[in-house]
């Protein structure tokens, strides 16, 4: 893992971590639950042998990304005019053509990643929604609904799941509760209709999930038509159960 900051398009300097196989012809992004930290990898030998060369980014307010008050549409637009200079500096440099990229939202995080590929189609050509929350539903969470990562336990396999979801629990709280309460507050202003898009795109939700349920699934639905909606077993540890075929819809051309 390589862990760094960078500035986005608008200034802002953001906390970010690089995954998977750093020449690895494919880009995805994967963003972060609420709390949430760069540097999470569901399960680290599956993501190294993809071809998928994995970015993970902190929203305002976690780890070391500068607190801002940004919309949710605001950070999408940011993180895609990123993106874009990725590609532009990888093509100058004679390096890997990454194209157009994939994007993973688990839980909250699903939230920025379907603003992100509806505003930006030419960008994202997959988006794989992981136990993501319809805005509504994530900006009324409870305090016990949004720390339900750490509450549950024991975690299945894939092995170290565990301690590497307290390592990105630890550092979104560095400083203090500022990411959650910006995130709640972006969710409050993003309630709207679903995004819309064409973009191909996987929405899983678990049986045993109480929080991201088929509602929030078939919420996010109504804007992308041609989604494949799907109940897995497990609840929020479905990143880690599902990562495999989460990689495998990434790798699929678009």
């Amino acid at each position: 893992m390589t862990y760094r900051t960078v500035r986005f398009p608008s200034g802002r300097e953001v906390g970010m971590a690089g995954l998977g196989d750093p020449a690895g012809g494919r880009l995805a992004v994967l963003l972060h639950p609420t709390p949430g930290a760069s540097g999470f990898d569901p399960a680290p030998e599956a993501t190294a042998r993809s071809g998928i060369h994995l970015l993970t980014f902190e929203r305002p307010g976690y780890g070391a990304s500068e607190p801002s008050d940004v919309s949710v549409a605001g950070w999408a637009d940011d993180l895609a005019g990123h993106l874009r200079e990725v590609e532009a500096t990888a093509r100058t440099a004679g390096r890997t053509r990454f194209g157009r990229v994939g994007i993973v939202g688990w839980r909250e995080g699903g939230v920025y990643a379907a603003v992100l590929a509806a505003r930006h189609p030419d960008l994202v050509d997959a988006l794989v929604l992981v136990a993501a929350p319809s805005p509504s539903h994530a900006a009324g969470a409870s305090e016990q609904a949004r720390g339900s990562l750490a509450a549950e336990s024991p975690w299945p396999e894939p092995a170290g799941f565990s301690d590497r979801l307290q390592r990105m629990l630890d550092a979104a709280k560095e400083n203090g509760d500022d990411g959650i309460t910006r995130d709640r507050r972006a969710f409050e202003e993003s309630i709207a209709p679903p995004p819309q898009s064409d973009t191909r795109s996987l929405i899983l939700y678990g049986t045993d999930d109480d929080y991201a349920t088929v509602r929030d699934a078939h919420w996010y639905a109504a804007g992308f038509p041609d989604a494949i909606v799907e109940r897995v077993e497990g609840g929020a540890d479905i990143i880690g159960r599902e990562w495999e075929r989460v990689l495998s819809f990434l790798r699929q051309p678009g």
